[in-house]
């Protein structure tokens, strides 16, 4: 969807340093990573699908989006979900909230490293995106157009490609369409490897790149040479 999020592309930011959490952990603080082990058991049980969550944190307030930090936004959109799937009654999860914050909860011991590999592997099969070689509407080599589409469901094509001419020069075969399964539609769409010269992005001035390369779904393309 358009959002605060697509900032691909978008003037005037800065130079940003690198980020360099602890040698001993990719994560800054002890919390970020339970939020991260929350979302591979809520991915690979099933409760809910990666473009889903991709899809809630879109729909946050832009500016509590920019607000928050990185892993925080994750857990308000695995709340939601969880809850949007039965796992947690919303009810229940608030009262808990309110219980730690008054010190008054205290963290389960609770394991379950059986089910580990089980988890593992719902999350590879949410990875695994390829169902096929399809019907392609484009060949390696054809000149092909983004269409300019404002969507307000989610969507997996850039904003900053939008109207811009580029050629296919890969085609990935048939996977799940991103903007569909988001909203729970089961559907596969051929994916394409498209380059696009650098100046057709930015303009001459503004790169001293040659090109860029993009994954893109055939819906997101029509033809840039119609007879």
């Amino acid at each position: 969807m358009d959002g605060i999020h697509d900032v691909g592309g978008m003037d005037s930011f800065r130079d940003l340093p690198p980020d360099e959490p602890d040698d001993a952990s990719p994560f800054h603080h002890e919390w970020e990573g339970v939020v991260q082990a929350l979302f591979v058991a809520g991915l690979g049980s099933d409760s809910f699908e990666l473009d889903r969550f991709r899809y809630e944190l879109e729909t946050h307030d832009p500016e509590v989006y920019l607000g928050t930090p990185y892993y925080e936004r994750w857990l308000t959109a695995v709340e939601s979900l969880f809850v949007e799937s039965g796992v947690v009654d919303a009810g229940e999860l608030r009262e808990r909230a309110e219980a730690f914050a008054a010190g008054d909860a205290e963290v389960p011991d609770v394991t379950e490293p059986d089910r580990l590999p089980e988890l593992q592997a719902g999350v590879r099969e949410k990875y695994l995106s390829r169902r096929g070689d399809g019907d392609p509407g484009f060949a390696v080599g054809d000149r092909v157009r983004v269409r300019k589409r404002h969507p307000s469901g989610h969507t997996r094509c850039p904003g900053y490609v939008r109207g811009a001419v580029g050629a296919v020069v890969a085609d990935r075969g048939a996977h799940v369409y991103p903007d569909a399964k988001a909203h729970g539609e089961e559907r596969v769409e051929q994916l394409y490897n498209v380059r696009f010269d650098a100046d057709e992005l930015w303009g001459e001035d503004c790169t001293d790149a040659d090109g860029l390369h993009i994954e893109l779904w055939e819906p997101y393309l029509i033809d840039a040479d119609p007879a």
